[in-house]
């Protein structure tokens, strides 16, 4: 028998390519377009900024391409996971951020939510990544798990690429060292309890 890596973190990870990567940038881009940007007054100077009405309301009703390629991935990452369970979901909440030069998004998490997942709508690859928090980090004392902890894994930066992760993962964004605005949307799911319906709620 060999060693095995159990209590793995579910994070699914694609790219939209081709028609379906056109056609969603154009949607997401107009949909963006329409939106009024600031910071939070009580976040600090260096933090980024974010849609109206962030973390209230939903922004993807009126994008169906991105949503049917949400969708997919979706029931791919459950496939993957082998849910047997429910997989009626709703997205409850989605946003844009902007983040300028010198700007980043500090540690947090969503825990209230199953899934949280970014979609980079614009950035040059070098503009600040994603950092995520082992949650292991508790064990750090332990010598096996000082041997087998990732430090702070970074998500690759490309237009076009979604990635999703359970909720309570503790996550943040280093500084955009760069000139450029980087734009990203972000997004909150939670599933239905109790039924083993196939459906989507919008």
């Amino acid at each position: 028998m060999t060693t095995q890596a159990w209590f793995a973190i579910p994070l699914y990870i694609t790219k939209a390519s081709g028609k379906v990567y056109n056609e969603i940038q154009e949607e997401l881009q107009t949909c963006c377009n329409q939106r009024k940007f600031s910071r939070f007054d009580n976040w600090p100077d260096h933090t980024h900024e974010l849609s109206d009405n962030a973390f209230s309301e939903n922004v993807l009703k009126d994008c169906p391409k991105f949503l049917d390629f949400l969708h997919v991935n979706l029931m791919s990452y459950m496939d993957d996971i082998r849910c047997q369970t429910s997989r009626e979901y709703e997205i409850s909440t989605s946003w844009f951020t902007k983040t300028k030069h010198l700007k980043r998004a500090d540690l947090h998490d969503h825990g209230g939510s199953d899934l949280s997942g970014v979609y980079y709508l614009q950035t040059n690859g070098r503009d600040g990544n994603l950092e995520f928090i082992d949650p292991h980090r508790s064990y750090a004392t332990n010598y096996i798990f000082q041997s087998v902890t990732i430090d702070e894994p970074k998500l690759p930066l490309e237009q076009g690429l979604m990635a999703f992760w359970p909720g309570m993962i503790w996550h943040r964004t280093q500084s955009n060292q760069t000139q450029d605005e980087r734009i990203s949307l972000s997004f909150n799911i939670s599933f239905r309890r109790g039924s083993t319906l196939h459906s989507i709620v919008r």
